[in-house]
């Protein structure tokens, strides 16, 4: 009885906490109307404002001004407007038909007009969307939309799906009109006004009323996407105009209507059911879907007003913790989205910004209504803003790897960041990101005026006043110089600030909105991502998106066979990090200059080994390269071909063997579906190729107004090689301002290295320098090592030479010259008498004068000397070992802290040795005495 009684306790315990991880919901949202921007929207206030502000009074005569044709039409012909909707006018359908993303028909008859359905999924059409004055009034035929035709410009019958989502945005349009209409009756108290909204809000509600779920009579995915509008719910945005039509037309339809209410609340009801009834639930969607259903819940009642208890409450719960199919609570999906140490979303880079705005735009929406703080109820979003910024590379665009866009980051995450902050206290907070917003931003935001441009900027609280003792800072102040996310599969590499930094964006497919592109990679350069990602295409629904934009012959990246592959969009195929260097999130104690990471990756469709190691070596301001080690073969000795695709910005590439000979390249039929490679192959053309062994250099050519933009190469030669040069179509990530029109239009050119059987033993290697107008800081570059082991001799104009190790195997010991490295990554260096030895992954590096050995574990440890002052760092216990000429009798080592340790002096060997514990990167002295 006593286990029965403790079991039932801990029963009820359990219950209790779950219920205490609930995000707060409102008990009462009250009773006044209007209140979807704020609690507090009084007339009188907004009246104020706009005597006192000349762009508060511009908004009241831009909204008076944009309604005066229509309401001309109203006092002559009440039918002019509502006429206009895109209904079932005569048919008065109720049940519509689609067949996956195309419209099909609709049958059924209810007793009045209802909604009409859109024509297609994200489908292109040749029709133009009419001004409201073409559109034929009550306009249902059966031959479809009266449209002009783009390229006839004809007024034709278009069938419905040809139309795309034209009637669905004649709609939005119509509705927007209804809700400036309602604003301006609330505003005024004028009739006309309130009697031209309602028509319209009061013949579109009572259509959806009588409206079905739409049925896919393929019976596929869209059937758990559509909505009453169009096929997705997500894109019901015409859930904006009527929530706030309604709210502002509430008093209105209170006095003179007040039997249609409890229509109008069914109506918002079940769609807001149907909205968490279909969708998605693990991405972006969850939060769009949320958005429409607070839209619905604000301007709703309490739940006590109806009988099935369906009032603001309920639909907030609904979304902030109730967890369905394709609705799930909030902390379900942050806990299923964000990486829980770096706080960054499992989806592409604008699809993750996206994600974290409407977070946020959750956040200032529970703030602005009911004073509750849920920042501090989902921490998370706050180390999400932070980590924001490491999307940035140094020019403040973002990267673009999957369907994103080099863009700018959104602004609005930290700017209520800073105002809650503000609003709450949090001073460590403000400062912060007030900081981080001057460093990223540049514009008048900082000034604390606000000028409002729409209606719901009438009920903006105050305009947010920075604090001018934070100051901006460095972007490396918010950055790491690398970082990776293991719930996303991305890592960044950073070095340096501004035109001359250097950052590597590698990708691999984890997530939402992801491409089908193995271990994938960005390069930036000289202000540009030089080595850029291709972005979506046309659209999602596009042929080539399918055929060649989310598939690996558009990304920088190795293919097996010509048949690498696997499901794009929601993908999990991750690449795993083997080593890497300094340690993600760190912003002190390594040696700058220096970054590596070395990841693996099984290609699933040819069941391949794949490796890449990719560092970069930065010496000083503008010396610098970047490092790439691709390593790829078939598991069952398979191997046909493995092929090398490096797509950089330019209009040309140039391609020369190593004392500068122009490669004598001849027009080639290969890289074709029609050899059995993917389809995304023939999207390439102006192919070229030559069979070679040779070492080979490169030079990519983007010409600009002001400069010409290089992205040199190096590449080692190997056997049964083949070197191609090709156009690949445009990136459509470049989009957005970071060049001009001229170049983001035009093709990439495309380098090609075809291996002949296994790239394991022969793989590729390359040595990649961004420079300005045909200059160069590399002297020369060569190559030693064979088999797995690969070595790279890079020698700097300015005398600084630079020896990069890398192998499989951390335990086998690579030697070159008097050096010697056991591990898989190691860069010696060496000018004059200045020198580094950095082992990024092993167990012993030596320049034949100074040895670290780590015994036998594998780690990275860095000893470099530098006009006189030798620095050290090693992750583990290790041995510094130091070469002399003659016996020294009494020798110590002090540390930055002041830790003395005794060398020991070996004479056979002519050696001195420290013992070490692990220490971060610090200045270290030796004396003898």
């Amino acid at each position: 009885m006593q286990n029965k009684i403790l079991v039932l306790l801990f029963l009820l315990l359990s219950i209790s906490n779950v219920k205490s991880q609930n995000l707060p919901v409102p008990q009462n949202v009250g009773t006044q109307h209007p209140r979807v921007f704020g609690k507090e929207m009084s007339l009188n206030q907004v009246k104020q404002l706009v005597q006192k502000e000349d762009w508060a009074a511009a908004i009241i005569t831009k909204t008076k001004n944009n309604l005066a044709p229509y309401i001309t039409h109203y006092k002559t012909d009440k039918s002019w407007l509502v006429s206009r909707l895109q209904m079932y006018w005569k048919t008065k359908a109720t049940q519509v038909y689609i067949k996956g993303g195309i419209y099909d028909h609709a049958d059924g008859e209810a007793p009045v007009p209802t909604v009409k359905f859109i024509g297609g999924r994200g489908t292109p059409t040749n029709y133009k969307h009419p001004k409201l004055v073409d559109v034929k009034p009550y306009m249902d035929d059966p031959r479809g939309l009266y449209l002009q035709n783009k390229s006839t410009n004809v007024w034709e019958w278009a069938p419905i799906p040809a139309t795309s989502g034209i009637l669905g945005a004649i709609n939005r349009e119509i509705m927007s009109i209804a809700r400036d209409a309602a604003f301006m009756y609330w505003f005024t108290g004028e009739q006309v006004y309130g009697d031209l909204a309602y028509s319209v809000l009061d013949t579109y509600l009572e259509g959806i009323y009588y409206r079905k779920e739409p049925i896919d009579l393929s019976r596929g995915h869209h059937q758990t996407l559509v909505g009453y509008a169009g096929f997705e719910v997500i894109q019901e945005h015409i859930l904006n105009e009527i929530s706030q039509g309604y709210d502002f037309l509430y008093g209105y339809i209170e006095k003179q209507h007040p039997e249609r209410l409890d229509l109008y609340a069914q109506t918002l009801q079940k769609w807001a059911d149907l909205i968490i009834k279909n969708g998605v639930s693990f991405n972006n969607w969850n939060l769009l879907e949320a958005a429409h259903i607070s839209h619905i819940a604000l301007v709703l009642e309490n739940n006590s007003v109806y009988k099935n208890a369906k009032g603001a409450q309920y639909y907030l719960d609904q979304i902030m913790n109730q967890t369905s199919t394709r609705q799930w609570s909030m902390n379900k999906l942050i806990d299923y989205g964000y990486d829980k140490k770096t706080g960054v979303w499992n989806e592409s880079p604008g699809y993750s910004m996206n994600v974290l705005a409407d977070f946020i735009s959750f956040a200032e929406f529970y703030d602005r209504n009911f004073d509750i703080d849920l920042l501090k109820e989902m921490p998370i979003l706050k180390q999400a803003v932070k980590s924001s910024v490491q999307y940035l590379y140094p020019n403040k665009y973002m990267v673009s790897f999957g369907d994103g866009h080099y863009k700018k980051l959104r602004s609005e995450p930290i700017l209520y960041m800073i105002e809650n902050a503000q609003k709450y206290g949090k001073k460590e907070d403000e400062e912060y990101f007030t900081r981080m917003y001057k460093t990223i931003y540049d514009d008048s935001a900082t000034e604390g005026k606000f000028i409002g441009k729409n209606i719901q900027d009438l009920f903006a609280e105050k305009a947010l006043t920075f604090d001018k003792n934070c100051v901006a800072g460095k972007l490396t102040d918010y950055t790491n110089p690398l970082f990776y996310v293991p719930h996303n599969s991305w890592l960044v590499q950073r070095q340096g600030e501004g035109d001359s930094a250097l950052m590597i964006s590698q990708i691999g497919s984890l997530g939402n909105h992801m491409h089908s592109n193995g271990i994938a990679m960005e390069l930036y350069g000289k202000g540009l991502p030089l080595a850029p990602e291709m972005g979506h295409g046309s659209s999602y629904f596009s042929i080539e998106y399918a055929e060649y934009y989310t598939q690996f012959p558009a990304h920088n990246t190795v293919i097996v066979n010509g048949k690498s592959k696997y499901p794009e969009m929601k993908s999990n195929h991750a690449f795993e990090v083997n080593a890497a260097y300094p340690k993600s999130g760190a912003n002190e104690g390594f040696v700058s200059g220096i970054t590596f990471s070395d990841v693996s990756f099984l290609e699933p469709e040819t069941n391949s080994n794949q490796r890449r190691i990719m560092g970069i070596v930065k010496n000083g301001t503008e010396e610098g390269y970047y490092i790439d080690i691709f390593r790829s073969t078939q598991n069952k000795g398979d191997n046909v071909k493995n092929e090398y695709f490096y797509h950089n910005l330019g209009q040309n590439l140039e391609l020369t063997t190593s004392d500068e000979t122009p490669l004598d390249l001849k027009p080639t039929t290969k890289l074709a579906f029609g050899d059995g490679d993917l389809m995304a192959y023939d999207y390439m053309w102006d192919k070229k190729s030559i069979e070679t062994s040779q070492d080979f250099k490169g030079k990519f050519n983007l010409a600009l107004k002001d400069k010409t933009v290089n992205m040199n190469l190096w590449m080692q030669g190997q056997a049964d090689r083949e070197i191609f040069s090709v156009l690949s179509p445009k990136s459509t990530a470049l989009s957005h301002g970071l060049l001009p029109d001229d170049i983001n239009n035009s093709p990439i050119p495309t380098l090609v290295v075809r291996q002949n059987g296994e790239a394991w033993n022969r793989p590729f290697v390359a040595v990649y320098e961004p420079a300005l107008n045909n200059a160069t800081n590399i002297q020369s570059v060569d190559y030693f090592g064979k088999n797995e082991f690969v070595g790279i001799h890079v020698t700097n104009k300015s005398g600084k030479e630079d020896f990069i190790f890398s192998n499989t195997n951390a335990d086998t010991k690579l030697t070159e010259q008097q050096f010697s490295v056991t591990g898989t990554y190691a860069v010696i260096s060496k000018k004059a008498a200045d020198f580094t030895l950095f082992l990024g992954n092993g167990k012993n590096i030596s320049n034949g004068n100074y040895t670290v050995d780590l015994g036998n574990e594998i780690a990275s440890s860095v000893l470099k000397s530098e006009n006189g002052t030798i620095s050290f760092s090693a992750d583990t216990p290790s041995t510094l070992t130091v070469s002399v000429e003659e016996r020294i009798k009494n020798v110590t080592l002090t540390d930055a802290a002041g830790v003395i340790y005794k060398g020991n002096y070996n004479k056979k060997e002519k050696t001195l040795s420290f013992k070490l514990p692990a220490m971060s990167y610090q200045t270290i002295k030796i004396a003898v005495k």
